[in-house]
């Protein structure tokens, strides 16, 4: 029997069941898986959500106290930080009235309805800033500000921490080549190069290919860099500008907040050279006040003023000036008595009335009055308050100071005839201030060698004390009272300012008038150093400024006698100085004269230098006849200009320096 073999086949059928039921396994275990990721997904995508939302509702909460400040700042009147931690947080309960999800706002220590601010005090010097002012300085005051969102009506309470730290920066105007508060134009024909900042309020043209910027150029509104002025239809330069640094020109940047008024407006910035309105009146507590002093009149050292009479000073009775100088200090009331007890007793409180300290007998022709000694002094016992023949002075007055008559055709132009029948330009009545003679006033002393009561040494010692300003005279603030009319206008004119004044070395002098500002011959162009006349150089100077309703140069070779267009002007002239002035501005199709027009000349030029800064913040209104084109009642001089470096530093800027604020943001964090 043949017994063949049979195969055993396994019985597959629970073998694939057993794979079945572990590939379900398996899907069930990624389905659950991919359930859970995705449930956790959503989970942290919602959380995430929440955080983004919570970020924003703190950053809200940091904006709303920011915007405050910001106010507060620019209004002079920025609070302690206990004023901000929680005076605007509750108001947020009311903005939240439409949002989906409420939040309680609290600060680093967990405390509700309020954040934390933290305001550093203003540093004592110049800082670098950063942001849109990077390559300036200024002070500073650090603050921080941080708030904490938590929501409370949502499944993840996830809250969210915003920390923003900026600085409130106060920066000196004259930090800037040139700076306008208006739109800025600039198309001059002869080679410029500007190597300091540039910024305008407004607007920005260049329009000349003689134009080099080698610093930053900013602007507010458009900056454009092309032929035709946009601001002045019909006008053209000689083609582009050519800008050293990349991304210039740049357009666009928030606005610079003037030091002065509720807004920019350039008519209303004008206040800050104008006499102060009652709030911040002359001679009055309030004027000492830090929103007070931002007006220039209440910041200066002295306060000259005069009659409306003018030049007409002979026809007074009785005869003598018709000036009067006051020294303000809001310590004046406790100034020490000086010798002469009938001039300092009894003055008004923030007030000293200065006396005369130039004389002239009445044994003295009026007519030879300019042939005398700059000062004649005259014994106590001769003082009087009631000068004329009977008293033996014929002039009382202040050695440094008088009144001249001169004549401008660019505010006299009247289409080239001039004013009146004998065709002049306008005359200029002129509170004239000699800088030499004042320097010696400052240091004027007795025959015997003690303090002149009459002289400036006296009060400029007192200055000079910490229980008073701290530093000797270094402004002076000049009104003149000559109504301004169609054939006359009012001035003031500076001579003998080749070197400032060694008494306020070496900080310095400026000067600061409303009225139209006239510089006669060269102006702090050496020290006891040496000389920087004829260069682009400020190496023998000391700072100083000039302030006024616009600046005119006179050559060495003026004179005041002879009234016709052009005269020449054989000599070179140097000015040293940061200048602020109003402008015209261009208007249908009159062209304002550019930057390059800035100082106003009235001669036939030679070679004119200058370093320093040129602001503009508002438009003259004095001087307000248009530019005309060179060759009418001027011939543009040969521009040797450059910026002066030294204002980069706080000891190289002028006294009084005009101070603008920004706020800079820094670093920005949420966790």
């Amino acid at each position: 029997m043949k017994t063949l073999p049979r195969s055993i086949r396994p019985n597959t059928r629970g073998f694939a069941l057993i794979i079945t039921m572990s590939f379900l396994v398996v899907c069930l275990v990624v389905f659950a898986s991919m359930m859970y990721w995705i449930s956790s997904n959503a989970k942290v995508t919602e959380r995430n959500n929440q955080f983004n939302m919570s970020e924003a509702a703190a950053e809200a909460a940091t904006e709303k106290v920011l915007s405050q400040m910001n106010y507060d700042y620019v209004s002079q009147s920025i609070s302690n930080s206990g004023a901000y931690y929680g005076t605007f947080i509750p108001g947020l309960a009311t903005d939240q009235a439409t949002w989906p999800v409420k939040y309680i706002y609290s600060d680093t220590n967990g405390v509700a309805d309020q954040i934390s601010v933290n305001l550093g005090t203003w540093t004592t010097y110049t800082v670098p800033l950063n942001s849109q002012y990077s390559g300036l300085y200024g002070e500073v005051q650090d603050c921080s500000i941080i708030a904490t969102a938590t929501p409370t009506n949502v499944a993840f309470v996830v809250p969210a921490t915003v920390k923003e730290s900026i600085q409130f920066a106060s920066i000196p105007l004259f930090q800037f080549a040139i700076f306008y508060n208006m739109d800025l134009e600039i198309a001059a024909a002869q080679t410029l190069n500007i190597a300091g900042p540039v910024w305008s309020n407004g607007g920005l043209w260049s329009g000349s290919t003689t134009i080099t910027f080698q610093s930053s150029v900013s602007a507010v509104g458009l900056a454009t860099n092309c032929t035709d002025d946009p601001f002045c239809i019909g006008y053209s330069g000689s083609g582009k500008s050519t800008y050293s640094l990349v991304g210039q020109p740049n357009s666009g940047n928030d606005r610079i907040t003037m030091p002065i008024g509720t807004n920019n407006d350039p008519a209303a910035v004008e206040a800050i050279i104008a006499t102060p309105p009652s709030t911040y009146a002359l001679n009055t507590a309030a004027a000492f006040t830090t929103n007070g002093q931002i007006y220039l009149a209440n910041g200066a050292d002295l306060y000259l003023t005069n009659f409306a009479n003018g030049t007409n000073w002979g026809s007074m009775t009785p005869r003598g000036t018709n000036f009067i100088l006051y020294y303000e200090d809001a310590n004046t009331d406790a100034n020490p008595k000086s010798p002469a007890p009938s001039y300092w007793d009894n003055v008004p409180l923030y007030w000293t009335q200065m006396p005369y300290d130039f004389y002239i007998p009445t044994n003295i022709s009026p007519v030879h009055h300019a042939l005398l000694a700059p000062t004649n002094w005259v014994p106590s016992s001769e003082w009087t308050n009631s000068l004329g023949e009977t008293n033996r002075i014929w002039y009382a007055g202040y050695s440094f100071v008088t009144n001249v008559l001169f004549y401008d055709w660019r505010e006299g132009w009247n289409g080239g005839t001039g004013v009146g029948v004998t065709g002049k330009g306008k005359a200029v009545q002129a509170v004239q201030i000699d800088v030499g003679k004042f320097n010696a006033w400052l240091s004027n002393t007795n025959m015997d060698g003690t303090l002149n009561k009459n002289g400036g040494k006296d009060v400029n010692t007192i200055c000079s004390a910490s229980n008073h300003k701290s530093h000797p005279i270094d402004s002076i603030y000049v009104y003149n009272s000559v109504p301004l009319t169609g054939a006359t206008m009012p001035g003031v004119r500076l001579i003998d300012g080749g070197m400032m004044p060694s008494n306020t070395a070496p900080r310095g002098f400026t000067v600061i008038s409303p009225m139209p500002l006239y510089v006669f011959g060269d102006y702090n162009v050496s020290n006891n150093l040496g000389s920087s006349i004829n260069l682009n150089s400020t190496t023998y100077t000391w700072p100083a400024a000039l302030m006024g309703d616009a600046i005119t140069i006179l050559s060495d070779s003026w004179k005041d006698n002879v009234t016709t267009k052009k005269p020449s002007a054989s000599s070179d002239t140097t000015v040293n100085a940061a200048c602020l002035a109003g402008i015209v501005r261009s208007t249908n199709g009159v062209y304002s004269g550019g930057v390059e027009n800035f100082f106003r000349t009235l001669e036939s030029w030679g070679t004119f230098y200058w370093n320093g800064a040129v602001i503009v913040m508002f438009p003259s209104q004095y001087a307000t006849n248009s530019w005309q084109q060179t060759g009418n009642y001027y011939v543009a001089p040969s521009r040797h200009w450059a910026f002066d470096t030294n204002f980069f530093q706080q000891a190289g800027l002028p006294p009084l320096t005009p101070q603008s604020k920004g706020v800079i943001r820094g670093s920005w964090s949420a966790y």
